[in-house]
């Protein structure tokens, strides 16, 4: 249990550092398909990389199946984040897009009549209310209002699709994830090339674009990795494994991202956003209280 929870913590730094990496592409501006090229081409040379050393060339189409469902979604989630990133700083985006995690959860109770706890209950009110408090008010004005519509439809987007991202993983066996994270990000590298293509066909990057999405998959495939090997470690001792790991790695990872913004990136954070991440961190420990 330990072991398991320690991946799991160090699963959420990653993560967080993963943050970083979203939020100076955004606030650059960087081409979102550029981003996303070089990073899904890096991480599927990682995973491919790895797969070669360890020997599982095996076609599993399971794995396929997984990896192709968490690409469409993958793909979507961050081309949306990308672009909400470019109005709010990672307090804001960060908190919401990790609070994702109760799509999965609402969606077990209402598809598969699992229990729905007087702590869920409170967690899905205090994930509205967290994202009320660190969105904030629009300010008057066509230009500002425009601004404000835009970001909400992409960082709801981010939200809703990535919630799918965080059940797959439970899927995946320890022992096949390099082999998973080949079928991930190569899929999702099919997706991109066409959009990167109708685009653009400049296939000329600025160093900066490819220092932070070279990073962004550096950091994104090891908090992948993590996370399954947290999953499989808790899952061998208890039958609570998503109670114990997710509000690790999808809730410690919101202040880590917060305070890494405020460290590296000299980012403001004011109380209401503070209040806001605070109650989002409690309402992720509500929703995976038995």
């Amino acid at each position: 249990m330990t072991w398991g929870i320690l991946l799991a913590l160090s699963a959420a730094l990653i993560y967080g550092f993963l943050g970083i990496c979203f939020e100076v592409a955004g606030k650059r501006a960087y081409n979102v398909w550029d981003v996303i090229l070089i990073k899904q081409f890096t991480g599927f040379a990682i995973g491919l990389g790895c797969t070669t050393l360890l020997g599982w060339n095996v076609l599993d189409w399971k794995l396929v199946g997984l990896g192709a469902i968490g690409a469409v979604a993958y793909v979507t989630t961050l081309a949306a984040y990308l672009v909400a990133s470019r109005d709010k700083n990672i307090a804001v985006n960060w908190t919401i897009v990790n609070l994702s995690v109760v799509v999965p959860i609402v969606l077990s109770v209402i598809w598969f009549g699992d229990a729905f706890t007087v702590s869920k209950f409170l967690g899905v009110v205090l994930t509205i209310l967290s994202i009320v408090l660190i969105s904030g008010p629009f300010s008057r004005g066509t230009a500002k209002v425009s601004a404000g519509s835009s970001w909400v439809f992409y960082i709801s987007l981010a939200f809703l699709l990535n919630g799918v991202l965080v059940i797959i993983f439970r899927f995946v066996p320890q022992q096949e994830g390099a082999l998973f994270t080949v079928y991930f990000y190569g899929i999702s590298l099919l997706l991109v090339l066409p959009y990167k293509a109708a685009a653009d066909r400049k296939w000329r990057f600025s160093r900066g674009i490819v220092v932070v999405s070279v990073g962004g998959a550096v950091t994104h495939w090891s908090g992948i990795m993590l996370t399954i090997a947290a999953l499989a470690a808790v899952g061998r001792v208890s039958q609570q494994t998503g109670i114990i790991v997710y509000p690790i790695t999808n809730g410690l990872v919101i202040p880590v991202g917060v305070v890494l913004g405020v460290l590296l990136l000299k980012q403001r954070v004011n109380r209401r956003t503070l209040i806001g991440v605070g109650v989002g961190v409690a309402a992720l420990v509500c929703l995976f209280l038995p």
